[in-house]
């Protein structure tokens, strides 16, 4: 071996690291989409959904639901609405509004809700109301804002929100 063929080799051996550490690719930065919005829903409720309730004297006959929403940091706002939808001033009512905070789980926890006269301010002269549980994965618009026909469940047409409603049947005559 000449002394520029053994000189060439042991350059390039040396070379070696130098030329492996210059290439170095860089590594685009990784952008993830969105989560997808998805509409809340409810888990189970007691008594069903749809169902209708018989005239009950016992204030602790009540609804339970139990709500959920894949999107885990959205907070659930549920109202119970009396005879609605659509929106009718004289016997539509808003009785009861409920935040459920994000929990960390698809789950939440479980709202209840007991139909009164006095307490709800339910219309009289008829013999049985629609109850129904709207809920909502932002805030609902004031009632000054919304459409005629749904004054009491509606979201701001620039949101992505989703409203989500299930109705029962309670025999109730109130005075």
């Amino acid at each position: 071996m000449t002394w520029q063929a053994g000189f060439s080799s042991r350059f390039w051996l040396a070379a070696l690291p130098l030329w492996a550490c210059a290439c170095v690719v860089p590594v685009a930065p990784q952008f993830e989409d969105p989560s997808e919005n998805y509409p809340p829903f409810v888990v189970s409720s007691v008594p069903t959904a749809g169902a209708q309730l018989p005239t009950s004297t016992d204030p602790t006959d009540t609804i339970q639901v139990t709500l959920g929403d894949p999107n885990l940091d959205d907070i659930l706002v549920a109202r119970w609405l009396i005879d609605y939808p659509p929106y009718d001033a004289s016997i539509s009512r808003l009785a009861l509004e409920a935040r459920l905070p994000p929990s960390g789980a698809v789950n939440r926890e479980t709202i209840q809700f007991a139909p009164s006269c006095s307490d709800d301010q339910i219309a009289s002269g008829l013999a049985s109301h629609r109850v129904t549980l709207s809920v909502a994965d932002r805030p609902f618009l004031s009632p000054d804002q919304a459409p005629a026909d749904l004054q009491l469940d509606s979201l701001p047409a620039k949101s992505p929100g989703f409203v989500v409603r299930t109705t029962w049947v309670v025999d109730l005559t109130c005075p």
